[in-house]
């Protein structure tokens, strides 16, 4: 994370969001993060996995747009084409940082050396003084659903965790050259598990509606044939023969 500057109403009313340079950037993006509420509309067009945040060690969910790192299959031409784009993408490049003057508190920050900030072209943050813009306000109304949403994403971790639903895979990308990629640090739904879980189980679930999303991710594992498909249709990428997901080295 990028040390953040707290957007003033007063002293960045000249501020504007670069369209392109967001598209620029999210095409840098092999992964990207998710929040529980989202994981249904993103399984329509990514995998979507779980993985543990480096800093915290808690489950973060993520959509994979590639093989590659630094490469988004999803980006072509400077367009997004995929149907669904996160919110994460959306707000770049503002994010909510703890309220320098009330650490309980959240404000809207930004990288003062993001490219896709400009005091000459772009959305408007401001229509005038203290005035934010649509932009802004769509931004913000994305970001407080965010923050409502980490404690979503805490509980269904926590969830999927106490039932033993969580498994620790691979992904093997074999080449057509015969070089192999490992991606590992990736969990999906333990789908045996899943269909032996009782049926008090199953209706708490549903009641705290992750059935939904639970089904979701064990779908969204088909998308890594769009995955493949995109990444051969590359024309300066290794050509992948299969995927294979695996339960993770480690474990086994």
């Amino acid at each position: 994370m990028p040390e953040l500057v707290e957007l003033s109403s007063t002293e960045h009313t000249s501020k504007k969001v670069v369209a392109s340079a967001v598209i620029e950037h999210a095409s840098t993006q092999h992964v990207l993060h998710i929040n529980a509420s989202e994981i249904a509309q993103a399984a329509t067009c990514f995998p979507v996995f779980m993985s543990r945040n480096n800093d915290n060690g808690q489950f973060v969910f993520s959509a994979m747009t590639s093989f590659t790192i630094k490469r988004n299959l999803f980006v072509r031409n400077s367009v997004w084409e995929a149907v669904f784009q996160p919110a994460s993408v959306q707000t770049y490049p503002l994010y909510l940082m703890k309220s320098p003057e009330d650490d309980t508190k959240f404000t809207v920050g930004f990288d003062p050396d993001s490219p896709a900030l400009s005091d000459t072209e772009g959305k408007p943050l401001f229509a005038e003084v203290g005035k934010a813009s649509e932009h802004l306000s769509m931004v913000t109304q994305l970001l407080e659903t965010n923050l409502q949403g980490f404690q979503q994403n805490y509980n269904l971790a926590q969830t999927l965790e106490r039932l033993n639903l969580l498994k620790e895979i691979d992904l093997q990308v074999v080449y057509q050259d015969g070089q192999h990629n490992t991606i590992k640090g990736l969990h999906t739904i333990n789908e045996d598990v899943f269909r032996t879980l009782p049926a008090e189980e199953l209706a708490k679930l549903n009641e705290s509606g992750y059935l939904m999303p639970i089904h979701a991710m064990l779908m969204s594992l088909f998308q890594l044939n769009v995955l493949i498909n995109k990444n051969n249709a590359s024309d300066d990428l290794l050509k992948v023969t299969t995927v294979k997901m695996e339960v993770s080295k480690a474990l086994a």
